[in-house]
């Protein structure tokens, strides 16, 4: 449950490991900083019980200097939104481009070490997302629908084109999509336990594995170790 994760792990979000600001996100280092003060709190205390007084309290600014950045709650929850599209369209671009001629297996796998690495970033947002939909607004609800939609259909395509070449055995594309990103969002719903037994690092690279062996039957087949031994053995 939330509320047993320590305030460190509610307080570090979407940051780079060297706390840098995401170039284009927010603007400035100050927006940045109230950013991260309000998703702490708004998953600690809920969006509905979350007052602009209580964020810059928690950002240790005035509530004039946070109106300087923000006009209303509800604008940097709005926020929250342009940086979760923000991440989708540069996922999308590499999707599109550097992926897009890519051999399947390789391709998804380096969609969700790109996708993994803006959740591990964005760890509170998404939290965010998933606890808190039921109070946004019907805009920004149908708006991040919109994105997890988008989202998914880049997935898909990959693993259709995995279908067509006889490399992922999976019946059903669309679903498996939609697995596959709520398995990469998983560190951010569980880092409180899965920190105590590994790094971000390591949940990534090792749930990439654990993803390729449903999709395609064995994840050290596709890295050419394990399969050799099977066809020595026969």
């Amino acid at each position: 449950m939330v509320a047993v994760m320590k305030k460190n792990e509610l307080d570090s979000l979407a940051a780079y490991q060297d706390g840098r600001l995401p170039e284009g996100y927010f603007g400035s280092e100050k927006k940045w900083e109230i950013v991260k003060a309000a998703a702490a709190l708004f998953i600690k205390k809920g969006t509905v019980n979350t007052g602009v007084r209580d964020i810059a309290e928690a950002g240790g600014i005035t509530v004039g200097t946070l109106y300087h950045y923000f006009k209303s709650k509800e604008e940097i929850i709005a926020s929250f939104m342009d940086f979760a599209v923000s991440g989708t369209n540069d996922f999308l671009k590499q999707a599109e481009t550097q992926l897009a001629n890519v051999e399947p297996r390789q391709a998804l796998r380096q969609a969700m070490k790109l996708y993994l690495s803006f959740t591990t970033e964005a760890q509170n947002i998404v939290l965010f997302w998933h606890q808190e939909t039921r109070n946004l607004s019907h805009e920004l609800r149908q708006r991040l629908l919109d994105n997890e939609f988008v989202l998914a259909d880049a997935f898909e395509k990959i693993i259709k084109r995995g279908q067509q070449a006889g490399v992922f055995k999976v019946k059903n594309s669309w679903l498996a999509a939609h697995n596959v990103i709520i398995m990469c969002d998983m560190w951010a719903f569980r880092r409180w336990a899965l920190g105590h037994r590994m790094t971000a690092e390591q949940f990534k690279n090792e749930q990439i594995d654990f993803i390729f062996e449903g999709l395609h039957g064995d994840s050290s087949e596709f890295a050419g170790f394990k399969g050799e031994e099977v066809k020595s053995k026969k």
